[in-house]
Formats: C-alpha cells, sequence, structure tokens
C-alpha cells in the first residue's frame, strides 16, 4: 500500500478504521526548511558495549522538542498525506530531491500520553511505538531515539540524526532518517522526570557543571582519578568507568572496567551522569597499556524501552 493511497485523518476520525476515512483541512504546516548541520548515530542502549567518540564532540543525548522533525526515507510518491491530533502533525513531502519523499513530523505536545504518538505513525502505517522515557531534569519533554527494536537494516545503512540551530526556537532542532528497507519495530522515547535513582534514558555529560548536577562549577577533564572519584563520591555520586583508547584516526574507543583496574593516576576525559545518583566517568587509556587488555564489565543500562 502506497502512503499516497492513504486518507487524511483527524483525533475524531480514529475512533474507526483509520486508513480509508476522509478528513476536513489536515495538519497544519510543518517547518518550512530544514538546515542540516551534522549527522550523528543513535546510541546502541546494550548494556555491554564499546563506546566510540570523535575527539571535539559532545557526548550528549539524541533528543528533540517542539520544532523537531522525524523523517523516514520511504519510496512514496504522489500527494501528500497528512495526519494530526493534539499530540503530533505527521506530513509527506519531498526532502528537497534527494531522491524519496519523506515523512515529517512536528511535535505539538511532549507532555501529551504517549499513545497519542503511536497512534499517529500507525495511522499513516508505520510501526512506531512511543513511550515516556526517564531523563534527566533539562530533557524533560524532548523526543529520545529512535530505536530499533525488532527487525533490521538493509546492508550498510542505520538511523542517522541531523541538527540545525538556525532558527530553532526549542531545545533541539532537526530531522532522524530512518532508511528506505529497514523492517521490524522502531521506538520513540518522550522525555519524563526520572525517580531518584532511575536511570537516564540519555546520559548527560558534564564538563563544567553549572551546578544543576553535580558540583556546582566542576570541571573534571584532565584530573586524575583518585580525586575526581573523591570529588564525586563526596557530593553523594556512585562511580563506574569506561576506559578509552585512542585511534590512529583521531577518534577513540573504549568499554566499561571495573573499578579495581582503573589507576588513580589515570587521567578523567569527561564525566557522564547517568542517574541522580550516579555518574560514568571516561577515563583515558594510558601510553602502554595495551588496546582492550582491560577485562569488559557490564555497563549499568537503561530498561525503559524493553518492557
Amino acid at each position: 500500500m502506497k502512503i499516497a493511497d492513504l486518507a487524511r485523518v483527524r483525533d475524531e476520525d480514529l475512533d474507526g478504521d483509520v486508513a480509508g476515512q476522509a478528513s476536513g483541512a489536515g495538519a497544519r504546516a510543518l517547518m518550512e526548511s530544514i538546515m542540516e548541520t551534522a549527522r550523528e548515530p543513535v546510541p546502541n542502549r546494550s548494556g555491554r558495549r564499546r563506546v566510540m567518540l570523535r575527539r571535539g564532540l559532545a557526548f550528549g543525548p539524541v533528543a528533540a522538542a517542539l520544532a523537531a522533525a522525524l523523517v523516514v526515507w520511504t519510496p512514496f510518491g504522489g500527494p501528500a498525506t497528512q495526519y494530526a491530533n493534539a499530540a503530533v502533525s505527521l506530513k509527506t513531502a519531498d526532502d528537497g530531491g534527494t531522491g524519496g519523499d519523506v515523512i515529517e513530523v512536528e511535535i505539538n505536545d511532549p507532555g501529551a500520553d504517549a499513545g497519542k504518538f503511536t497512534e499517529a505513525f500507525r495511522a499513516i502505517g508505520l510501526d512506531v511505538e512511543v513511550r515516556q522515557a526517564p531523563v534527566a531534569p533539562e530533557d524533560v519533554g524532548k523526543l529520545i531515539g529512535p530505536e530499533l527494536i525488532e527487525g533490521s537494516y538493509p546492508k550498510g545503512a542505520g538511523i542517522t540524526i541531523s541538527t540545525r540551530e538556525e532558527g530553532c526556537r526549542s531545545a533541539w532542532c532537526g530531522k532522524v532518517s530512518i532508511p528506505v528497507g529497514v523492517t521490524g519495530r522502531i521506538l520513540v522515547g518522550i522525555g519524563r522526570p526520572a525517580a531518584p535513582g532511575e536511570l537516564y534514558a540519555t546520559p548527560v555529560q558534564i564538563d563544567v557543571d553549572p551546578g544543576g548536577g553535580v558540583i556546582k562549577k566542576y570541571d573534571p577533564r584532565n584530573k586524575p582519578v583518585a580525586r575526581v572519584r573523591a570529588d564525586l563520591e563526596a557530593a553523594g555520586m556512585k562511580v563506574g568507568y569506561v576506559v578509552m583508547w585512542d585511534n590512529p584516526d583521531g577518534t577513540a574507543g573504549g568499554y566499561a572496567v571495573d573499578p579495581a583496574n582503573v589507576k588513580d593516576e589515570w587521567l578523567v576525559q569527561h564525566v557522564e551522569r547517568i542517574a541522580s545518583d550516579a555518574v560514568t566517568v571516561f577515563v583515558a587509556a594510558p601510553a602502554g597499556l595495551p588496546k582492550d587488555s582491560l577485562p569488559m564489565i557490564q555497563h549499568p543500562s537503561p530498561d525503559w524501552w524493553q518492557n
């Protein structure tokens, strides 16, 4: 079935069978232009994982709010199909000659019931589920993900993120693209306040903490592990570690290790808050430590998306 064959629908049409019902004006106009400024891979959510990092890039959340656009690359064609409810507006449109039409999604109300978002995607034939995701206070109301939780991508493809800052009046603006040929179920989160001690769906990087997180104006970078650990534990934080090795191409990779295998004199790269009472300290592997030579352990992983 092609998107062009689907009817425009409204909230009141959803009491019955969505497909094939006519509607009135449809969704309101979405963002007129999207300027792409970066592409970032969606993070792996498995607990036991390797971390890849390129120098100079922040290790922040993949999130979107009021003016975000979720773009699904699909071979639609034909006239645009629109859908809108109180939570979200959907519209198919040409993405400027990139080889296919897209679905643009504007979030009208991040605090709306997650079922309204799921309802919207399914109304236009997409197997997308939206759930409430626990996040840090600064990420409440943002869109988290998306994540492919069942199925597979075409070979060499995956979900990508592009961001824009110009004209953005929300916490984050941009697009998420899902390649043609993806199969299975896609999960999207809408940020809600995490309970005390609950793992965040996306970590929050601490470079110079302004005081809303752990320690006011605290900068952990290039400090020895022993000092950073003492400071964070004094602030009531549980501390875990990821050791990172530099690669010749300027990237770095690493994984979670047991605290007993982290030496006091090693230097800290940065710190991420993973819960209100827990942090992960990223440590630079010292010269002479063979790559991937330390035993890997299970990294704390949120499970909001698994249930």
